[in-house]
Parts: structure tokens; sequence; C-alpha cells
């Protein structure tokens, strides 16, 4: 899923004012008065302009409702039919992504839903558009001096209120914003959460146990026993699983020079330390990074087949992997396919240090122990980054206590809980810490193969213009919550996809094939000539590029 996974570095100066790109409405603290319903802010618009926006004002401390507020930004996008058949409230990943992101695939992925069901999206407290989270300290080359001035900065601003901007807080407020939308006409509401928005909707269910009708979890983060200081292993792990399905596929067995997982170890570890192929321009870092990105954006039919031009290193090989190099280290691919700034309200990187840091840090690994362990891994985390969430743990962690954390997670509410089996962020081996919670029939777990992160998005068919499969799995279960949902989808998953296109593979190896075949050096001019001179298969094939590119 392209905004749900993995960004490698993120150091944002955000203003924390909100300023509307067009005039908007508040609505006041009161669950029985509906929402003032307004224009959105451009980042919030649907691509047919039909959805509407509102700030509504919450307690900072849902112990003191009647202390100071903040605002959580919600869309509404009314169902075209007219007739809506309920509600289906959308909560963002990061932690401290933007939910933005929902309204853009109103048009595509979530098109299916938009006819028969109101579609809402909250940005979650502190992000994006509600009262946002930031740092005002700029950056410095010193991150331990500038994490500590940034924390102390927010501190003196919001004092024990920044312990607020937490999981639990934002569950109290979607709670909050479920009801106030009720109170003119009932209708009947469904959370789906993908990545960390299922931890959000699994505390909602806590706080709220009777809340809504049903939930959804994709690519699920467990309420316990989860923490992000095992990112590395767990894409290790994945990696090695997909592997395997190269050796199963006919096309990848015969194309790779690699036939075990150990050889290629073998073969990165030499590379690691310049006994091999060594006219590359890749580091350690670099290849380890490369892991990261393509196999959590499924980017197989470029990994792959570097890891085969790696093994042999001849001339052409090393002109085509210093063509990857260049294309994804250098500012080439950004260039190439004209990447757009940052928006500075996609995230809060400041909501995402409190929550991980305080709330997803189960299972801790000391500063050491992630160096020793990447030293001879084939994904990791680049070691400047693992420095930076050292100290974020020293500034950011242990700041405050959620009665909910790393506990089990129970309640009555029918679920659908979804996982592919290539999910490196949340991977399906967690899964039976959350089943070992589930309480009824009605709370179920369907788990897709060769799928990565972001079910509902990424699992396409192969049958022309089908929705995704996770897309009709979540629609069969809202269909009927006390049956098994239909899964016959599963058959006509697209699954991996180990073969590049030729102009893929033009553009990232400079040769007409992947795997093998003549290179030639390309600059970001030729890029362009090649781009300009085929504009159609450019637009089908720029996904791919900006995967690679966009981080």
């Amino acid at each position: 899923m392209k905004r749900l996974t993995i960004a490698l570095a993120i150091l944002s100066l955000i203003s924390t004012f909100n300023i509307w790109a067009t005039p908007s409405e508040r609505a006041i603290y009161n669950p029985y008065i509906d929402f003032e319903w307004g224009n959105c802010p451009t980042q919030f618009k649907s691509y047919d302009n039909r959805n509407l926006c509102s700030l509504a004002e919450v307690p900072l401390d849902w112990e003191a409702p009647n202390a100071k507020k903040i605002d959580i930004l919600v869309s509404k996008y009314p169902a075209k039919s007219g007739n809506s058949q309920g509600q289906i409230w959308f909560l963002q990943g990061g932690p401290g992504a933007s939910a933005s992101f929902y309204v853009k695939e109103f048009e595509t992925n979530l098109n299916h839903f938009t006819q028969d069901y109101d579609l809402y999206v909250i940005e979650h407290r502190g992000v994006g558009w509600s009262t946002h989270l930031a740092c005002t300290t700029p950056p410095s080359a010193d991150y331990a001096a500038y994490s500590q001035a940034c924390f102390n900065d927010l501190h003196q601003q919001w004092g024990e209120g920044l312990y607020k901007f937490t999981t639990t807080s934002a569950a109290k407020d979607l709670d909050y914003v479920i009801s106030k939308s009720k109170t003119i006409d009932w209708l009947p509401s469904y959370v789906y959460g993908a990545s960390y928005g299922t931890l959000w909707a699994q505390r909602f269910s806590q706080i709220a146990p009777t809340g809504a009708q049903g939930i959804i979890l994709d690519s699920v983060v467990p309420s316990e026993k989860f923490g992000l200081d095992s990112w590395d292993e767990n894409f290790n792990d994945i990696f090695a699983d997909m592997f395997t399905y190269c050796q199963s596929d006919d096309f990848c067995r015969s194309q790779l020079s690699l036939n075990s997982l150990d050889e290629l170890k073998t073969l990165v570890n030499k590379v690691y330390s310049g006994q091999h192929c060594p006219a590359t321009n890749f580091k350690r870092f670099e290849l380890q990074a490369i892991s990261l990105i393509a196999l959590s954006r499924s980017v197989e039919q470029i990994l792959i087949p570097m890891y085969h031009r790696l093994a042999r290193c001849n001339t052409n090989d090393v002109i085509a992997l210093n063509n990857l190099h260049r294309f994804m280290f250098t500012g080439t691919g950004k260039q190439f396919i004209e990447l757009a700034a940052k928006d500075p309200f996609d995230s809060s990187p400041i909501v995402s240090k409190l929550i991980v840091q305080n709330e997803i840090n189960y299972n801790e690994r000391d500063i050491h122990t992630k160096l020793e362990y990447c030293k001879d891994a084939i994904s990791c985390i680049p070691e400047y980054i693992l420095y930076q969430r050292h100290i974020d743990k020293q500034v950011w962690g242990n700041r405050y206590i959620d009665p909910y954390a790393y506990q089990p997670t129970q309640h009555y509410m029918p679920t659908l809980v979804l996982n592919g089996d290539l999910d490196p962020q949340t991977p399906h081996y967690y899964i039976p810490i959350v089943q070992s919670a589930f309480t009824s029939g009605n709370q179920r777990y369907v788990e897709l193969p060769e799928t990565e992160h972001g079910v509902i998005f990424v699992s396409h068919s192969t049958k022309e213009n089908a929705n995704t499969c996770g897309v009709d799995i979540m629609q069969s279960f809202i269909n009927h919550l006390w049956s098994q949902p239909d899964t016959s989808c599963i058959k006509d998953l697209q699954g991996l996809n180990f073969k590049a296109s030729q102009f893929e593979s033009q553009v990232i190896f400079g040769s007409s094939e992947a795997f093998n075949g003549n290179a030639i050096t390309q600059s970001l001019h030729d890029l362009n000539v090649l781009k300009n001179s085929n504009p159609n298969i450019y637009i089908q094939a720029r996904d791919t590029f900006l995967r690679l590119a966009d981080f």
C-alpha cells in the first residue's frame, strides 16, 4: 500500500497552525448536536468534490471534558444512491499518517463503497488537519539535541496535555464523532482500520464495546506482545517467504541463479565486505534498504533481478546495477517521476514518536543488538535511523502509561481480520495473538496468499474491472455479519509478479530485460527521452517507479 508503507527518513519542520484552503465549519463540543458541514481543505477534497468536512471540538483530556479543547477533522462522503445503507469509518495507520489518503482512494479501490454507504474519514488527533502536533525547533545535525529541544518545546506548550495525544484518546474521539453523526438519523456503523489504525480500532472496541456494528482490521498491529523493535527480524522472515514463492514460480526459478536463501545471504555478505562486485556503487545500508522498500511495496520484479545480476556481476550487470542505484539514491528517480514536495500535513512525526515509544514497544531491543543483527542481514533499517530511533526512545519513551496498552482486546462486536502472508510490517504470524482474544463465532480471520500490507488496497484480481479481493471480502462481511465471509475471490488473486515489463527494465536497469541482456548507462535526460517517447506505457508503469523512488 503506497501510503501505509515505511518512509526511510522524515525530519519535517511543520507549522503549528492549520490554514484551511477554503472556509470550513467548526462543530462545538456537544454529542447531541449534529456536525456543521462545510468545505474541505484542498488535501482532503475527493476527486468529485462531493465530500464535506467539519472540525469537531473535543476535550484534550477526556477525563476533564470541560477543560481545554482541540479540533478533530472529520470528512463525510455521502452515499451516491441517496439511500445510505450505513456508515464506514476509516482509520489511518502510521501512527502519525494523515487520513487524507483514504479520500484519494474513493475514485479507485474504495469506489465500490461510495454508492450505498456514507464514507467517513477521521483525522487522528495531533495529525494533519486536526490540531497538529509539530516541532518548531529547526532541524540540527545533532539529532539528540534536536530531539530533546523538540520535546522541551512541545512540553512547554502543552504541559502534561502532550500525553493526551494517545491511542486511547483517539478511540474516545472516534466514539464521540460516531455518536454525533447519528443525532438526526441512526445508521449502522462499521469501523475499518489499517496498520496502526487496527490498534486504534481495537482500542475503540475497549472503550466503546457497543460503539459499532462491525470492525474490519486490515494488516493487524496486535494489542499485546508486539513492538517495532522487531522490525528488521520481521522483514527478513517475510523475505524468506517471498524467496520461497520465487523458488516455486516457474519463471522466477528459471531466471534466478541463486538456489537457496543461504546462498543469497552468502552473496550479500561478500558484497558488504567488498569481496564481490566492488564496481557497483551500492553500500551495505543501500542494499538492505532496497530490500526493505521493495518487499514492503511488492516490487519483486526489480528486487529479484537485482540479486541475480549482483551474483553474476559481469560488465552489463554492473552498468544495470549502477543504473538502479542512480535511480533510487541520487534523486534521479524522484526527478524522473516529477515527485511533488511532501505536504507538511501528511504526517506528524511527533504523534508517531509518542505512540510508538509508549504503546508499540513491547519487545524492546537495545541499539547494540539491532546493529549486530544488521551486520549480515538481507533487509535492515539504515544504521543512522536505528540511532535516531534509539534517541527517540530515550527522549519520548516512558512518558505515560495507558492501562489498555499491551493488554488483550476482548469484545463481542463482529470482527473481520485481514492479513497478507507477505506483510513484513505486521506479519501474519502474529495473528494467533489476535485470535486468542476472540470471544465469539462472528470474529473471523482471513489470510490472503502472496499479499503485502494493506489488503483491501493491494489484493488485485486477475479479472478485468474487479474489486480487490479485500474489498469483496469486506463487503461480504458487512452484508452477513453472522456468517463466514465469501473468500472465493482468493483464487483469482494476481499475487506476486517476478517479471518486469520491458519498459520497467529499460528505465530501472537500462536493459530491455531485467534478469539478463546488455545494459547502457542512463542519465536523467535519457530516462526523460524514454518517458516522452512512450507516454502511455510510462503512465502504466509509473506506480512501480513511485514505489522505488518515493522515500
